[in-house]
């Protein structure tokens, strides 16, 4: 049986993670100044943080420890690889990388994405990665366009009926 398929500890060598690849659209990765500045703050909690916690046991502690390690060599190598793009667009009709648009879906239900770098996306928090399906649908389109995308439960049209480069009020 190969090894990758036992639980023998290989060693005590550590074992780092890499860098999200870089995007195959160019050399540098693209990342908002907000994310940029999440990304550094987790960066400065995690350098600055206890190396261990009260109550947990030394195997416990040295999992989190190393857990620590490889974020922190990750979002090192993340900071060092972005290209930090600040959106100063020409108007508020055109979708580009930065801009928080408002869809709305053949049932009328609207959605508001922003488009971000892929180090900084997550759907669920409304940051859609730029180099989604969706975001490459959405990008260089102006306000009342629609696209059709295709997705594992059939494809979706949306017709894009806000853009804006500030952030919405909550």
């Amino acid at each position: 049986m190969s090894k990758a398929f036992t639980k023998e500890d290989a060693g005590t060598e550590e074992v780092l993670l890499p860098p999200r690849p870089r995007s195959s659209s160019s050399d540098k990765r693209y990342i908002t100044p907000e994310g940029y500045q999440a990304l550094q703050e987790e960066l400065t909690a995690l350098t600055t943080a206890a190396p261990r916690e009260p109550g947990l046991l030394a195997h416990e502690s040295e999992a989190r420890t190393r857990e620590r390690t490889r974020r922190v060599q990750q979002l090192t190598a993340i900071l060092d690889e972005v290209k930090v793009v600040a959106p100063e667009p020409p108007d508020e009709e055109h979708v580009y990388f930065g801009a928080w648009v408002t869809l709305e879906d053949e049932e009328g239900v609207e959605t508001t994405y922003r488009l971000v770098g892929v180090d900084e996306a997550d759907v669920r928090a409304g940051r859609l990665g730029i180099e989604s399906p969706l975001a490459r649908a959405l990008l260089g389109r102006e306000l009342g366009e629609s696209v059709r995308v295709e997705r594992p439960r059939g494809d979706v049209e949306y017709t894009v009926v806000r853009v804006t480069y500030r952030a919405p009020s909550a």
